[in-house]
């Protein structure tokens, strides 16, 4: 029986739910599939991307597959290219292969598709889907709090005493001081990138995305300018959980090593100040922030892949910094996540 691909709507809510549930091993009380988040993450407005974000492969009226889009427009120069990562990739256990055609059919709609990381499932299917890799995405953290959470989180073992001495440490060495001059100022989305207020522009995300952003039900986005001598030059944003504080995005005027380092000590600042967070998590795609985010004290906690395709073949690198909102990771377990630190 050949299957059916539609977007899907908030009638399959149901049938989703099921077939993650299956599909990934999943409790039905696992954050993933809280219904509130899949409702905000497939069906809720935003403003930059109006078309459908989640799609399903149906065979009579079954729901056998499913895939979420998590889309971005780069540009470089006068050139614009509208791409998408995939999200909630996942067919039926029992309709093996079900989802392929569904990101074949990605691949034909967009001028590419990328996706970093992913399951270890993922990270063997799609090269052989005509995907390569281009780059490597580290995944950075620094301690905030480590005191106060070896208080409310305290681990019954040898090795915690070792753990809490060495994330006190880290937490204080280097100095969480961006340099003269170098402030963050909290700002809402209508001011985020407008061409009015910063000479950084938002690339590959418009005000909306962040507006959409803000309606994240599992965390909070808090977005800030960056300010050197008085004038703005760049701006980040954190989505804050239960227990971590995640660099969304930094974007900057001039993006050298020593000013990604003033902005990750910009953002740790914000973090202690404006949230209860006992860690911050930062994801970097290239050389100059990731040694700006070593500079700032942080320290690599995981590497992946990144995956690309284009739809007129060729592997021509994107003008984008793969940072957490550039997929999921930048919500996805905020609400349950193990410290990384």
């Amino acid at each position: 029986m050949s299957s059916v691909h539609r977007p899907s709507t908030i009638q399959d809510e149901a049938q989703i739910i099921e077939l993650l549930s299956r599909a990934f091993s999943l409790g039905r009380n696992a954050h993933l599939i809280e219904p509130d988040l899949l409702r905000w993450k497939y069906w809720a407005p935003c403003e930059d991307w109006p078309e459908p974000r989640s799609w399903v492969a149906e065979r009579g009226e079954r729901i056998v597959a499913h895939l979420s889009l998590w889309p971005v427009t780069v540009r470089n120069g006068e050139i614009s290219e509208r791409g998408v990562t995939m999200i909630d990739w996942a067919s039926d256990p029992g309709t093996p292969g079900a989802g392929v055609p569904l990101l074949q059919r990605l691949r034909k709609s967009y001028e590419f598709v990328y996706c970093i990381g992913g399951t270890a499932m993922t990270q063997s299917i799609v090269p052989r889907l005509g995907f390569s890799i281009v780059g490597e995405a580290l995944t950075w953290a620094r301690p905030l709090r480590p005191w106060r959470r070896s208080l409310r989180y305290p681990v019954r073992n040898l090795g915690f005493p070792v753990r809490v001495a060495r994330n006190a440490w880290w937490s204080l060495a280097p100095p969480r001081t961006a340099g003269p001059g170098w402030s963050a100022i909290v700002t809402g989305t209508r001011g985020v990138g407008n061409s009015d207020d910063s000479p950084v522009p938002l690339f590959e995300r418009g005000d909306g995305f962040f507006r959409y952003l803000e309606q994240c039900p599992v965390a909070r986005c808090l977005t800030f300018h960056i300010v050197d001598e008085g004038r703005k030059v760049g701006w980040f944003a954190l989505l804050v959980g239960r227990v971590q504080a995640r660099v969304a995005g930094i974007w900057l005027e001039d993006p050298s090593a020593g000013n990604w380092r003033a902005a990750f000590l910009l953002a740790q600042r914000a973090a202690l100040q404006r949230t209860d967070a006992y860690e911050i998590v930062a994801r970097c795609g290239t050389e100059a922030s990731s040694a700006g985010a070593e500079q700032a004290g942080m320290r690599v906690r995981k590497r992946v892949p990144v995956f690309l395709t284009r739809r007129g073949g060729g592997t021509d690198l994107l003008p984008l910094q793969y940072q957490l909102c550039d997929d999921d990771a930048v919500f996805l377990t905020i609400q349950s996540a193990r410290f990384v630190t």
